[in-house]
């Protein structure tokens, strides 16, 4: 696998969802190396949780990374690897050098990326230019989400599989105070994702300035090569917004687990692992009404908001504080269930399993 930082130790939906899925397919018998970026990765090159973890330089600028990565890590993975797995836009345009010596190659496009803010004119050309690459030389591609499955299906020749982001059940936490002394049990509301754009953090920031919400507003995360529009969030913040930077492990699970509600405004998402967390943990969801969203919460409850509306956001945060006791449990039932049922890791599991199958087949071969 490669075209991520690093499966663990690091912020972003295909770094988590790696992280996730690589030690699961391991655990099932396969055997499975990460090729990582060394600035990123805490554990170094070797073995981590039946994965192997290989470090392969890069140049650490925003519209190169991911590219010089996976251009070294590519021609690596196809000499050693009978499936060379690559994730998201713009590491697939290099899906045509394992093609083009018979390998095995499977994208997993996560988003259509070109469309988030912070790249630039040349940035985006080379995203749309990966998803197309991806589309005309993978062996099969997998999507995150059925609307991605259906674009894809629209643009280009290469067989198409949904398998969604999974989530694993949540393990409640006890609150420290020691960790968030500024915070109580029950008494915040809790954005957690990265501090893009594209979040539109500063959506839930203008909605609090309107019509400040009883309970503060914790930000978790951190920026992406985006330190203007962090530094923009900060200086514009009123009082009673609060930020935590990047938070793993065992201070997420505590924030997960003790928050009042989940604030997700995105406006440009694959499908998100945090909405999914959140409803794993039970939190009542106040989400912006984008496609992946909804995919997401399905028919359960909750507010559904426009994308942008602070006013919308502000009434939102204030109904939910004032939401009866019996309204929030229910919440967090549904939640809780739509996620077990539609988003477990074992049905992802044999999913990948049975894409790397089909494509390791000989050809002509029927598909398992």
């Amino acid at each position: 696998m490669l075209g991520l930082r690093a499966p663990w130790g690091t912020e972003g939906g295909v770094e988590q969802a790696v992280g996730e899925l690589a030690p699961r397919l391991a655990a099932t018998g396969v055997d499975v190396t990460v090729y990582c970026r060394g600035r990123y990765n805490p554990h170094g090159s070797g073995p981590r949780a039946g994965v192997r973890l290989v470090d392969t330089p890069t140049l650490y600028r925003r519209s190169l990374e991911a590219l010089v990565h996976t251009g070294l890590a590519a021609p690596r993975a196809t000499w050693s690897a009978d499936v060379v797995h690559l994730h998201a836009c713009g590491p697939a345009l290099f899906s045509g050098v394992p093609a083009l010596v018979g390998r095995p190659v499977v994208v997993t496009l996560h988003g259509k990326d070109w469309e988030r803010d912070k790249w630039g004119p040349a940035a985006r050309m080379f995203l749309r230019s990966g998803a197309w690459m991806a589309g005309h030389a993978a062996t099969e591609i997998i999507t995150v989400s059925a609307g991605l499955e259906a674009w894809c299906r629209e643009h280009y020749p290469a067989p198409v599989t949904h398998i969604p982001n999974g989530v694993a059940p949540h393990e409640p936490v006890p609150w420290e105070p020691a960790v968030f002394p500024e915070l109580r049990p029950g008494g915040y509301h809790l954005f957690l994702g990265r501090l893009v754009p594209e979040k539109e953090i500063h959506t839930l920031l203008r909605a609090v300035t309107r019509a400040p919400p009883r309970l503060p507003v914790v930000i978790t995360g951190g920026g992406s090569y985006t330190d203007d529009y962090v530094d923009q969030l900060h200086r514009a913040a009123p009082a009673g917004v609060i930020f935590t930077g990047p938070r793993f492990g065992y201070e997420k699970a505590m924030l997960l687990t003790h928050a009042r509600s989940f604030l997700f405004p995105s406006r440009v998402e694959g499908l998100p692992i945090a909405l999914l967390e959140a409803m794993a943990a039970g939190l009542p969801t106040l989400a912006s009404q984008i496609p992946p969203n909804l995919e997401v919460l399905g028919d359960c409850g909750g507010w559904r908001l426009p994308v942008g509306d602070a006013a919308a956001w502000g009434d939102a945060l204030h109904a939910v504080e004032e939401a009866p006791p019996e309204l929030l449990a229910r919440l967090a039932a549904e939640g809780r269930a739509r996620v077990d049922a539609a988003f477990g890791w074992d049905a992802v599991v044999a999913a990948t399993r049975r894409v790397y199958d089909r494509v390791r087949a000989p050809r002509g071969a029927p598909a398992s």
